[in-house]
């Protein structure tokens, strides 16, 4: 079983499409949405979310974006065919042009040591996350906080094994500034 933990401000128009992708999961699963009414932030909501998980795995989603039917399904799948910890598949982007620009590279944790080049919609093992410490900053050079990068970063440190799915289940809706664009590949 799975757990979509959906961070969220209690204002968040969003929150609905975001919710209704998880009701459409070909795959049953449980959602925990939680909501953030001090603004302490993306990071600390997900590990306050994630210390009521209980459930093997968990998948984060956030509240503007929406997973395709079949998300869970083909990620819970290829966690079983490679063994991986954490998978992360490719995406649509609506809104805007893709900001990380990583679709079909494979898992390359020298790149990974350099940028932050995981989307935080991802399945993982639900021990392992809370094992690296959960979401932690890892400033980026434009001063973002990157709290996904830092758990990246501590689940590397501690041995997790990472494989990309090269399929896009879920769609990243850019909206004029929430998110953050780090370089691309090129750039």
């Amino acid at each position: 079983m799975i757990t979509v933990v959906v961070p969220t401000l209690p204002e968040r128009a969003t929150l609905e499409r975001a919710l209704a992708s998880v009701a459409a999961q070909t795959l049953p699963c449980l959602v925990r949405v939680e909501y953030d009414p001090d603004h302490t932030g993306a990071a600390a909501t997900r590990n306050r979310a994630l210390a009521l998980v209980e459930t093997e795995w968990v998948a984060f989603l956030d509240d503007d974006d929406e997973l395709r039917p079949d998300h869970l399904r083909k990620c819970a799948r290829h966690a079983r065919l490679t063994g991986a910890d954490v998978v992360y598949p490719g995406y649509d982007v609506a809104g805007g042009e893709d900001p990380v620009n990583c679709f079909g590279v494979t898992f390359d944790r020298t790149l990974l040591a350099k940028r932050n080049a995981i989307p935080v919609t991802t399945l993982c093992r639900t021990e392992a996350v809370r094992a690296a410490g959960g979401f932690q900053p890892h400033p980026d050079e434009y001063g973002n906080p990157c709290e996904e990068w830092g758990l990246w970063l501590a689940l590397l440190a501690a041995g997790a094994t990472f494989s990309h799915l090269p399929q896009r289940t879920w769609v990243w809706h850019l909206d004029g500034g929430t998110h953050h664009h780090p370089p691309t590949l090129e750039g």
